[in-house]
């Protein structure tokens, strides 16, 4: 690759080097000279007609030559010649602008489309300048600058505050930063959308990407892409191996998943394997938790956190009392029963392997009598011929203080969860270490997600445990102004 700094013009001079921390808002005009940086951030070019009825585009990106310097891009052309420039370069690459203008960062709604970056100018760049990708011993330097995140290394949400208080971080119109690692990559989906027109709808097709993240505590939350250039960006990373800083991210909620999630839009950056200790910190914490083991707050399908009433133990009964439809609560409150250390058959059920419902020993036979699942232990070929598996099975007490509601179902997913062991390390466990482990949290403040289910097989509602959130979040709010 040829040395830029010692490239000659058409002219037969030396083109200088320019960096961005010697330009200025105050001296807007023609760069003269060379800069190079690597590109963090990049939107699919937009197409438009101009006042002189040709089309016109203009493709954005996010330019950086230092740790603390960086700057949005705005490259004009019209667009078949942009098409093949954008083609030649991604994010994560390394560039040289050729004679760029400095033009003052406007404060309207057009900085709504770009990434906040710290300096009061941007860069535009036309048809008497070009842009070219560098590679070699030049790129290395700038290819550092990568793993630099372009806010505070603390800066950011946890993925358990995004699931527990979407409701009012979506209010966030500027978006927020997340720290999290990625746990799955969807495959690529092509959609239909239909937006409303002066005079009628359009059909416009659309691709989408949902990344799944997850950190140390929670997992399984949808961060979603619609930008091209992002998706390119978003389908390298690799699942348990990249953590991944997100800067101005959208909360969103969707109403098909029924959950909170993520939204990239065209202010958003992405910064892989961030050079910090709270990145660090995270991946060790992933790397020493199974996934499935980890903490996820909507555990149950049926738990709806934005339908979720807060209630007191007193409020809880009045509505079970009452039946007037809500099913869904949240509790903040503590075990005042948790009978761990007690008879085995208390704490362990039997389940059918097929519908995992208990079961009960009926006339000294213990197997499903649902009929489904009957002709499915038929169809089974091994030898083994197994009907029903060990599951927890718990009836605990909650109190705050306005009072104590009896009989709560810890079923076992949330149990193994809580309890970090599975049903045969339970039963291998001394009485000893069970009542350890029931003081770990027997009279301790957590918030539980309740779910009030109906059944024809009995009289009162069955209030069970459908929820469990971190400790570290057992405030009900987030100061919309943090």
């Amino acid at each position: 690759m040829m040395d830029y700094e010692k490239s000659l013009q058409s002219t037969g001079t030396l083109q200088r080097v320019v960096k961005l921390n010697t330009l200025s808002s105050n001296n807007p005009g023609l760069v003269d000279g060379i800069m190079y940086g690597i590109v963090i951030g990049k939107v699919e070019l937009r197409i438009f007609e101009g006042s002189d009825r040709h089309q016109r585009s203009v493709l954005n990106f996010t330019f950086r030559d230092s740790i603390k310097d960086f700057i949005n891009v705005a490259y004009w052309l019209p667009p078949k010649d942009l098409m093949i420039i954008s083609s030649k370069f991604t994010i994560g690459d390394v560039v040289a602008l050729h004679y760029p203008t400095v033009k003052p960062k406007l404060d309207d709604k057009a900085n709504n489309y770009t990434p906040w970056t710290p300096l009061s100018f941007e860069l535009s760049l036309n048809e008497k300048s070009y842009m070219e990708k560098v590679e070699g011993p030049k790129a290395k330097q700038y290819e550092l600058l990568a793993s630099v995140p372009c806010r505070a290394g603390h800066d950011y949400y946890t993925l358990t505050q995004v699931v527990t208080h979407g409701e009012q971080l979506i209010k966030k119109t500027n978006g927020i930063n997340v720290l999290a690692g990625v746990q799955q990559i969807g495959t690529l989906k092509t959609i239909r959308t239909r937006r409303q027109r002066e005079t009628d709808y359009d059909n416009e097709e659309k691709q989408l990407l949902e990344i799944l993240l997850f950190d140390g505590e929670t997992s399984g939350v949808w961060l979603t892409f619609w930008d091209s250039e992002q998706i390119k960006f978003a389908q390298r990373w690799i699942p348990e191996e990249h953590i991944i800083f997100c800067i101005s991210v959208r909360v969103r909620y969707d109403e098909y998943k029924k959950v909170y999630g993520l939204t990239a839009t065209r202010n958003s950056l992405f910064t892989v394997n961030p050079d910090t200790n709270e990145s660090v910190q995270l991946y060790e914490s992933m790397r020493s938790i199974p996934i499935d083991d980890l903490l996820n707050v909507a555990v149950d399908g049926g738990f709806n956190t934005l339908q979720a009433v807060i209630v007191t133990i007193k409020e809880l009964k009045q509505y079970i009392l009452n039946g007037d439809g809500n099913d869904t609560f949240i509790v903040q409150c503590f075990l005042s029963h948790f009978d761990l250390d007690g008879p085995l058959n208390q704490v362990i059920t039997k389940k059918c392997i097929f519908c995992n419902r208990s079961i009960r020993d009926n006339n000294g036979i213990i197997e499903c009598t649902e009929a489904e699942c009957r002709m499915k232990l038929l169809e089974q070929t091994s030898d083994d011929n197994l009907t029903t598996k060990d599951g927890f099975n718990l009836n605990v007490h909650l109190t705050d203080h306005t009072g104590t509601i009896t009989n709560v179902k810890l079923g076992d997913d949330i149990a193994r969860k809580m309890l970090k062991c599975s049903v045969d390390e339970f039963i291998l466990m001394s009485d000893e270490e069970k009542t350890k482990l029931k003081w770990t949290y027997l009279l301790e403040k957590i918030r539980f997600g309740i779910q009030i289910k109906n059944s024809t097989n009995y009289t009162k509602p069955i209030i069970r445990i459908a929820c469990l959130f971190p400790r570290e979040y057992l405030p009900s709010s987030i100061n919309d102004d943090e």
